[in-house]
């Protein structure tokens, strides 16, 4: 008797002990596979992508320059603007020579040249520049009374101009050097082309809008290939020749003639002479 109450005690007492254990367990099973499923049903998070930087272009550096004068310097003396002739062969004298066989004599038959390197003024030289050089100059008798120190220096003669280029550091330029600035590599007549046009230069007449002389730069058109200004008209232009007694000008002024400011035209003077019509540009 007494072992079956013993048995029955013990039977109850390991149902006791034995009933939590097993509701501990579903409860951690149930907590286990929630996390489970919430774990499975969840979205993964994206890293988003940084956007790679852009890169800041250098800023942009202008000038007041055109890119189509370049390469230039500026002449330290005198601080005038000088661009480059490059190297190479040039065109000197007329483009065609008459089937006759004769030539004006105010033109030389065309031929090649080699030249080296060099610089030449862009503008020609300019009243305010030679007054730098000669402070007593006084350019208004050729002005109408004004004042225009950017007109060309005017009636100067070819001893005048040379002095001024060998104080300036430079000196005159060949006809040779003077004609491949004016024409560049072409073969034209004229700094601009083949055929005359009035409104590029400053020559005689009044279809430029000048009838005397004009501040130099007027005729940005009418540059030759190379941006030298005012090759044609405005001013004539003396040049260094092996001549004794009379030299060249070149380029024709405002009271000239259309053949007379083509580029290969020859104007043969005393180079003494002061013309109110004749200034000039050195080179180095």
């Amino acid at each position: 008797m007494r072992l079956i109450i013993l048995f029955i005690l013990i039977f109850f007492w390991v149902s006791a002990c034995g009933t939590p254990a097993k509701k501990h367990r579903k409860r951690y099973a149930k907590q286990d596979q929630s996390r489970y499923y919430k774990k499975s049903r969840k979205k993964p998070v994206r890293e988003k992508k940084k956007a790679p930087r852009k890169r800041q272009s250098p800023p942009r550096i202008t000038t007041s320059i055109d890119t189509s004068l370049l390469p230039t310097i500026l002449n330290e003396k005198d601080q005038t603007l000088m661009i480059l002739i490059n190297q190479g062969k040039y065109l000197v004298g007329v483009k065609k020579i008459e089937t006759s066989g004769t030539l004006s004599a105010d033109e030389n038959g065309s031929r090649f040249v080699t030249l080296s390197a060099f610089y030449i003024d862009r503008t020609e030289t300019t009243v305010e520049n030679f007054k730098k050089f000669q402070p007593r100059y006084n350019e208004k008798p050729y002005t109408d009374g004004k004042a225009c120190p950017q007109c060309p220096a005017m009636g100067i003669d070819w001893y005048q101009a040379r002095k001024y280029c060998k104080w300036a550091g430079k000196r005159l330029p060949s006809e040779e050097e003077w004609e491949a600035a004016a024409r560049g590599n072409s073969t034209f007549t004229w700094p601009w082309g083949n055929k005359f046009l009035p409104k590029h230069a400053n020559t005689f007449g009044k279809e430029d809008g000048n009838l005397s002389v004009a501040p130099v730069a007027s005729f940005p058109a009418g540059a030759s290939p190379y941006g030298v200004m005012d090759m044609t008209g405005n001013v004539w232009e003396w040049v260094k020749t092996k001549n004794k007694g009379l030299q060249i000008v070149k380029g024709g002024g405002w009271t000239s003639y259309n053949n007379q400011s083509k580029i290969s035209f020859r104007n043969k003077v005393d180079a003494k002479l002061k013309n109110p019509t004749f200034g000039f540009r050195c080179t180095r």
